[in-house]
């Protein structure tokens, strides 16, 4: 009897077990270089130890839980780092879970996520570019992304950061290569409760053909939310794509940026981009251009090579020069080393 109460108990402890599988990941990526910077407008370069030359670093966890009837539970919580320094976050006032802090639920339906996760500019913007998430490096990335505070009054196409806090995101299911992800943050402004940010973007992949678009109108900040500057709107949009022809990889976006803040010109951004493969690595090469209406024009191009040691690691060499109307140009170079946990 008492064997008997044992292998029962066994055996349900097992069928609960196969019914809410968990799983639990500790991931991540360190990226670091050394080089020369010197964007455009910098009166001198500046020799560093930096973070990020490819990719931003980060580490965090993942995990889901198989809830039955083909049902998730889903979480992640990860966090930038910036390796020269052992510093958190991207900048001093980033928080801790500025890459991700959310839970949702996936099914047939598609996703559902709750908390901070990733903006509708993320993925097309570093997706159709041979540089990815650079931020350092990459022309799309930095145009797009990185504002300059050196003078030149160069501002960032996208006023609301790469991921938004206190977001709904809704991802469908793959429609023969098509995904689509639906993006609202709530502003939580007490003295402004109808602010708030909204977007979507469309990714199709299919064979050598890569598609994307995204459209965003941002009335609050990132990662702290705040309102804009006197209340402004912002909208932003791109169209890209890319073609895989093997022995050379091409990229190409269009997109814009207007304000209906008086004194704010709308800003036009294309770029152009390919990676070949060579040897144990791939040939990069990219180059961006912004249009201010009425005003300055800004170029970036940047040519490296990013060589495989492993499937984790690889090393890479780049150098880049930028240049904005009216201002000096700056060249920065670096050679860096990125391995993925």
């Amino acid at each position: 009897m008492k064997k008997t109460t044992i292998l029962a108990t066994g055996l349900a402890a097992l069928a609960m077990g196969a019914q809410a599988q968990s799983t639990v990941q500790l991931a991540g990526l360190v990226d670091a270089y050394a080089g020369s910077v010197r964007m455009a407008g910098d009166a001198v370069s500046k020799s560093v130890v930096g973070s990020g030359g490819m990719t931003t670093s980060w580490w965090g966890m993942s995990g889901s839980e198989d809830l039955g009837g083909g049902l998730k539970a889903n979480f992640a919580l990860t966090s930038f780092l910036r390796a020269d320094t052992g510093e958190v976050g991207r900048f001093g006032a980033d928080s801790q879970f500025s890459r991700d802090a959310n839970v949702g639920l996936s099914g047939a339906f598609g996703v559902v996520t709750l908390g901070r996760s990733k903006a509708p500019n993320f993925l097309p913007t570093i997706a159709f570019n041979p540089l990815g998430d650079s931020f350092t490096f990459s022309p799309l990335v930095l145009h797009a992304d990185v504002a300059l505070f050196n003078g030149t009054g160069w501002s960032s196409a996208v006023p609301s950061d790469t991921g938004w806090s206190n977001q709904i995101t809704y991802t469908t299911p793959d429609m023969a290569g098509l995904k689509a992800n639906v993006h609202y943050q709530f502003g939580e402004q007490a003295a402004a409760t109808d602010k708030n940010n909204v977007g979507l973007n469309l990714m199709y992949f299919s064979g050598p053909v890569g598609l994307t678009a995204f459209w965003e109108r941002d009335q609050v900040t990132n990662p702290v939310p705040a309102v804009l500057a006197s209340g402004a709107t912002r909208t932003v949009w791109m169209l890209g794509g890319s073609y895989d022809a093997s022995v050379v990889k091409g990229f190409a976006t269009y997109g814009k940026s207007t304000s209906d803040l008086a004194g704010v010109a709308d800003k036009t951004t294309v770029s152009l981009g390919l990676s070949a493969p060579v040897g144990g690595g791939k040939v990069l090469a990219a180059w961006a251009q912004s249009k201010i209406d009425g005003g300055n024009t800004r170029d970036t191009a940047t040519l490296g090579y990013d060589y495989n040691l492993s499937k984790r690691t690889d090393v890479y060499a780049l150098l880049m020069n930028d240049k904005i109307t009216n201002f000096a140009s700056g060249t920065s170079w670096g050679l860096g080393v990125r391995h993925r946990f």
